[in-house]
C-alpha cells in the first residue's frame, strides 16, 4: 500500500517538474521570480505542518529558522569570501538546525499554548538582536556601519551556481531550475518523513499524548526531532527566498511572518501533506492581485481570505478532495 502511495507521489512530482521546468519560456522574468517564492513559500509551510498537523504543536516562532536561514549565508557574504550559492544554503540549513536544537530542547517540555508562546519568545529575542544592531557587534565598526546602512538588512549578489557565474537575464532562468529541484527533493523528503514510523509516532502523539507515551513512543524525544527537522526545512526555504529577494531583512524574522506561514498552512488545509503546498500557492496569488490595489491591498487580502475561509472550513485541500470524489461519482439519474 505504501510502495503504491510512493509510486504515486513520485509520478505526481514528475509532472510538477515537468511542469514547472516549463515556466521559464512561458513567464516573463517578474512573473517567475514570483513563482519561485510560492515555491520556497511552500516549503517553509511544509515544515512548518510537520509540527502543526502531524505532531499538534503550533509554532509562531518558524520565522526564526527562516530568516536565520538567510542571514546566515548572508554574514558569510558580508564579512567573508563567500560567492557560492551552495555554501550559502548549507550555512544557513546549518544555522537554523543549531538553534532550533537549542530552543526546541526548551520548547518540547511545554505543549499546547505554553509550546506556542515559547517559539514566540525566542523568535522575538533573535528579532530584537537583528533590529537593534547587537548580532552586528562583534564585526566592530564595519558591522556597525552594515547595520546603519540597512537598518538591519543585507544586500545579497546573484552567488556562483555550481562553481559557475550567470548573467542577470540567465541566473534568472537557472535559479528557477534550482528552485524547482529544491522544492521537489523537499517535498519528497518530507512525505517520507510523515510517512515513517518516525512521522506515525508524531500522528499518534498529536491524537492522544498519553496514549503514545504508554505503549513506548518517547513523546520528547519525537517532538524534539520533529522540532529541528522542521527548522532545517525552513531554514532552507529561507536561504532560497533570501536569494530571491536578493536581500534579507529583520522582517523575515518577525512573528507577523510565522503568523503569514500558520495562515498559509492552515488554509491550504493542516490535515492534508499537500494542504500546505496549495496554501502557500493561494496566499502569494492574493497577494499579487491585492498589490494591484495599492491602497486597499490588506482590506481586500483580508475579505479574500475570510471568505474562503468560510467557505472552506478545512481548507482548499480538503476542497479539492471533495470536487474530485464529486467529479468521480456515477450520476444519478432520477
Amino acid at each position: 500500500m505504501l510502495s503504491r502511495k510512493f509510486g504515486r507521489l513520485l509520478f505526481l512530482l514528475g509532472a510538477m517538474g515537468l511542469l514547472l521546468a516549463a515556466m521559464p519560456p512561458v513567464l516573463n522574468p517578474y512573473y517567475l521570480i514570483v513563482l519561485g517564492s510560492a515555491l520556497a513559500f511552500s516549503i517553509a509551510c511544509l515544515s512548518l505542518n510537520l509540527l502543526l498537523g502531524y505532531t499538534g504543536l503550533l509554532s509562531l516562532g518558524h520565522a526564526l529558522y527562516f530568516g536565520v536561514g538567510a542571514y546566515a549565508g548572508a554574514f558569510l557574504f558580508t564579512f567573508g569570501d563567500l560567492t557560492s550559492l551552495e555554501v550559502y544554503l548549507g550555512a544557513g540549513l546549518l544555522a537554523a538546525a543549531v538553534l532550533a536544537a537549542m530552543f526546541g530542547f526548551v520548547c518540547v517540555r511545554a505543549t499546547k499554548i505554553y509550546f506556542t508562546i515559547l517559539t514566540l519568545a525566542f523568535a522575538q529575542i533573535v528579532h530584537a538582536l537583528f533590529v537593534s544592531g547587537i548580532i552586528f557587534m562583534p564585526f566592530g565598526a564595519i558591522g556597525r556601519g552594515f547595520f546603519l546602512i540597512g537598518h538591519g538588512g543585507l544586500y545579497l549578489p546573484r552567488f556562483t551556481i555550481a562553481g559557475a557565474e550567470f548573467a542577470p537575464d540567465s541566473f534568472v532562468t537557472v535559479f528557477h531550475y534550482v528552485l524547482v529541484g529544491a522544492f521537489l527533493v523537499s517535498v519528497l523528503l518530507m512525505w517520507r518523513v510523515v510517512n515513517s514510523p518516525f512521522g506515525l509516532g508524531l500522528r499518534a502523539i498529536r491524537d492522544n499524548e498519553l496514549r503514545a507515551a504508554c505503549i513506548g513512543i518517547p513523546v520528547r524525544c519525537h517532538r524534539w526531532l520533529a522540532f529541528v527537522i522542521s527548522a532545517v526545512f525552513a531554514g532552507v526555504a529561507g536561504g532560497l527566498s533570501g536569494q530571491i529577494d536578493r536581500q534579507v531583512t529583520p522582517q523575515q524574522l518577525d512573528w507577523l511572518f510565522s503568523a503569514q506561514l500558520v495562515v498559509a498552512t492552515v488554509l491550504g488545509g493542516t490535515r492534508y501533506f499537500f494542504g500546505p503546498i496549495l496554501g502557500a500557492f493561494a496566499v502569494v496569488a492574493l497577494k499579487e492581485v491585492s498589490l494591484r490595489f495599492a491602497l486597499y491591498h490588506s482590506l481586500i487580502l483580508g475579505l479574500i481570505l475570510v471568505v474562503v475561509v468560510l467557505i472552506l472550513p478545512g481548507g482548499l485541500a480538503e476542497g479539492a478532495v471533495a470536487l474530485v470524489q464529486r467529479l468521480g461519482r456515477p450520476a444519478r439519474w432520477t
